[in-house]
Parts: C-alpha cells; structure tokens; sequence
C-alpha cells in the first residue's frame, strides 16, 4: 500500500467490532472499569482525568466509539462524521492536548477491557476493534 491509497476498513470487521462494543456496553460497568484501568496506567493519564466526572466521561466516550465506526467506513455525510472531526479539535494541543502516544496505551487499556467484558471476544475480534479504531486514531494523531 502506497501512502497515496486510503486505508478502507472491511465492512465485516466494523461490523463485528460495533457488536462487540455493544455486548461491552451491556453491562454498565465495562466504561467505568475501563477508565479505571486507563487512569491506573500512567501517571500522565491520571494527571488528565483529575478533574473529571468519569461517568459523564464514559457517556462521552461511547458515543466517541461509534463515531469511530463510522469514521472507519468513510460515511463522511452521516452526523457522526463531523462529531469525529470536532473531537479531534477537543484532544489537540490546542485543547485537551493528548499527546499521540497516549493513543497507544488508550487502546491497550480499552481492549484489555472488551477482552473482560465480551464472551465472544477472540483474537479475530480484536484485530477488528484494531483496525476499526485505528483509522480515527490515525487521524487524531495527524490532528494534535
């Protein structure tokens, strides 16, 4: 792959993720424990998350997990597209300024929780949770 050609995410695999992430949301702890685990990873995280209310931050995050899904099929006309856009301005350096490499722990910690939270998760739906949360947080990065 060229770096001219765009990364299209198989339909199959978002799909599969937004599944997943709905069995995870399920049971109402799956955020909340998240958070827990992502807070207790570093202490540049728990520095960021000090003054915040993690359930109003779990509410947020699901909704930024869908717009994930569909920033990763590319649907630049549906309502999600430009919340994607504007929480990428909220996480810049101009704002919330969340370093790019923090993106990597944030998704190790998110599928640490999945793993706990879906019955079905496996190594294939992993890598379908990767590939669809990888595109937007490509662009989050390109972004900061």
């Amino acid at each position: 792959m060229t770096a001219t050609q765009p990364i299209i995410v198989p339909p199959d695999e978002v799909k599969a993720f937004v599944e997943s992430l709905n069995r995870c949301l399920a049971t109402p702890d799956f955020l909340e424990d998240f958070y827990s685990i992502f807070i207790e990873s570093s202490d540049e995280v728990r520095e960021k998350f000090k003054f915040t209310d993690r359930k109003q931050q779990a509410r947020v995050l699901a909704q930024s997990l869908f717009a994930l899904a569909v920033f990763a099929q590319r649907t630049t006309g549906s309502p999600a597209w430009g919340e994607f856009d504007r929480l990428a301005s909220r996480h810049n350096r101009h704002d919330l300024d969340i370093q790019p490499e923090l993106y990597d722990l944030w998704l190790a910690c998110l599928l640490r929780a999945a793993r706990s939270y879906d019955p079905l998760f496996s190594p294939k739906l992993e890598s379908a949770w990767r590939h669809t949360l990888m595109l937007g947080i490509e662009y989050l990065r390109s972004r900061h």
